[in-house]
């Protein structure tokens, strides 16, 4: 049987202010995008990537992070399917985050690892 590996490491600024919400079961996860700049040959592009972060991660985030704050968050790909209420199948991709560290201003020195 063939085994994969899927590691993610990414840098960039908050693009909303995170949102944290409790599953049915009371677990805390916090959604939020961070957008990521690239510059090659003079050009500029700008990647805007989902994350998902379970647990007392998700809830320090949430706590100390607003739009626009700088993150360094390393984690997993997970693909999930979903129906949209038009009966249209879609798929997306996430990074579900393991751990994570603040990038500049006042927060610096606060992290939390999973």
């Amino acid at each position: 049987m063939a085994r994969g590996f899927s590691k993610v490491i990414i840098m960039g600024n908050l693009t909303r202010d995170p949102e944290l919400r409790s599953t049915p079961s009371g677990t805390q996860v916090c959604s939020f995008s961070v957008a990521v700049n690239r510059v090659y040959n003079g050009n500029e592009s700008v990647s805007f990537l989902d994350c998902s972060a379970w647990g007392k991660v998700g809830e320090t985030i949430a706590q100390y992070c607003k739009r626009g704050s700088g993150i360094l968050v390393s984690g997993r790909l997970e693909q999930r399917s979903y129906e949209t209420k038009e009966g249209e199948k879609r798929s997306r991709v996430e990074i579900v985050v393991d751990d994570f560290n603040f990038v500049g201003g006042g927060n610096a020195d606060v992290s939390a690892d999973s």
